[in-house]
């Protein structure tokens, strides 16, 4: 069967369906189609435009240089600058506006950061049969039965404790870290180098010029994929026969009542859809393995609140304020019937690259998802709560405009990214298993997987969600190149 006929439908519009599809097209695989359920490509890639400049309600930074693939594409372009914030140290200040001296914000920082390091104690995390939690408040609290943390007391313990988790959860998209499998938490390999590498004025939607070869513009080597993208195409049922080498052997419907055909497919959906979906979306059922592995591995929800004041209250060095709560503001503030399920949950609020008169805070979890369904006037009521008790420099700084993401009540999404869990320990899930392809009898691939839950160790990045959509194009190239 020639390239060019080989009929191939990529299965969502994001990160990694955009680079399998620019992948297969460069090699002379002509006939791809990608069906996207939103009306826009990006995926959990989202840049708007708003205030000064745009803001990006998902992906944001390009995370490490070395093995970055994103990174590879835009270093020489001019396209990447530092963050402003660092996220390496933290301004904690208490919801009753007491600021914790820095010293002690610093050596809090530290003593937490080392035991999360996935360098440190390597062979003991791996051992460890438990959550990452757990381990957590068992190194955390010994240490302050030393000498070196003695000055810090009982109550302060406590509050940096309760950030620090709601802290990790937003890195790993957790609802909690006691649900983190502390062994297979060191699957991830961050990629060194900056780690908060921001898009400056433009947004990570940059990459998607990148992986059709648009920038610098005019080039002659560059890549339409987006001609053969078709928006508002949800698929709610891909029927397919492994029996048969015969074309058009996969069928996909989509919930306008539109029908589709190929040869060979390539499902990028989040891990979350598949969660939701997957009984009722494929037939036959997949297989045990891969089933164990979808329910196995966490999915779970990061959202950002943006805020845009009329003019800033910080100056250029200031880094932002995380949020440490006493437990008689925290009561107080969860009596208010709208809101308070939500408030006492976010992390802090951070300055934001390009964008002089914008903070964005931080939430993760199940207040996440109760922020998600508020509406935008008991969003900025919320904020400006939060705000009054925690900021005394604030004063009263008028709020023009918030903004929050919804990536969990999107049901194109169902969440942000995926982790480990602790049941994938007990379930035997892994990444490798949801990217294994279902096979026909002449043993080329007909169903493949793709998206950031499939990548060993960069899950949970957009540079994983490239790498995979790289990783099944090649697949498929290879099956009809040996």
């Amino acid at each position: 069967m020639e390239k060019k006929i080989i009929k191939i439908i990529i299965v969502g519009a994001g990160a990694s369906g955009f680079a399998a599809a620019s992948k297969l097209i460069s090699n002379g695989f002509e006939n791809v189609t990608i069906l996207e359920a939103e009306n826009r490509i990006g995926g959990r890639v989202h840049t708007i435009d708003f205030g000064a400049n745009v803001l990006d309600m998902g992906a944001q930074w390009c995370h490490g240089e070395s093995g970055n693939v994103v990174y590879e594409m835009a270093k020489d372009k001019n396209l990447l600058s530092s963050n402003v914030p660092t996220y390496k140290t933290f301004n904690f200040v208490r919801s009753n506006g007491e600021e914790i001296p820095a010293e002690i914000s610093e050596r809090l920082t530290k003593l937490a950061m080392g035991i999360l390091d996935r360098n440190d104690r390597e062979r003991e995390k791996r051992a460890y049969h438990g959550s990452l939690g757990n381990y957590f408040a068992q190194r955390f609290y010994e240490a302050f039965r030393t000498p070196e943390y003695s000055d810090i007391d009982s109550i302060l313990q406590h509050e940096a404790f309760d950030w620090f988790h709601r802290m990790r959860t937003s890195w790993i998209a957790c609802d909690l870290w006691y649900d983190v499998s502390c062994g297979n938490y060191l699957e991830y390999c961050e990629c060194p180098g900056n780690m908060m590498l921001n898009w400056k004025e433009k947004g990570y939607r940059t990459v998607f010029d990148l992986l059709q070869n648009k920038i610098p513009s005019g080039g002659s080597d560059s890549i339409d994929v987006e001609s053969k993208v078709l928006l508002n195409k949800e698929v709610s049922k891909i029927t397919y026969d492994q029996t048969t080498t015969e074309a058009d052997r996969i069928k996909i419907k989509c919930s306008d009542g539109s029908e589709h055909s190929c040869d060979h497919l390539i499902c990028t959906v989040s891990l979350g859809v598949l969660k939701k979906n997957y009984r009722k979306m494929f037939e036959p059922s997949l297989p045990d393995y891969k089933v164990d592995s979808i329910e196995g591995i966490g999915f779970g929800t990061v959202d950002k609140i943006y805020v845009e004041f009329t003019k800033p209250f910080w100056n250029e060095e200031w880094e932002g304020v995380s949020f440490l709560w006493k437990p008689e503001e925290m009561a107080a503030i969860r009596e208010d019937p709208i809101n308070g399920e939500w408030m006492s949950s976010i992390i802090g609020f951070y300055p934001v690259s390009f964008q002089p008169n914008i903070l964005c805070g931080w939430i993760t979890g199940q207040a996440a998802r109760k922020m998600e369904q508020v509406n935008d006037n008991d969003l900025k009521t919320g904020v400006n709560h939060v705000l009054k008790l925690f900021l005394k420099e604030w004063n009263g700084a008028e709020v023009k405009n918030t903004i929050g993401s919804k990536w969990s009540s999107n049901p194109h999404f169902n969440g942000s990214f995926s982790y480990y869990s602790l049941r994938s320990d007990t379930d035997d899930a892994s990444t490798s298993n949801l990217a294994t392809p279902i096979y026909d009898a002449n043993k080329k691939p007909i169903i493949q997987f793709g998206g950031e839950a499939t990548n060993t160790h960069f899950y949970s990045t957009v540079h994983g969600a490239v790498g995979s959509g790289w990783r099944e194009a090649q697949r498929l190239i290879d099956s009809y190149c040996k």
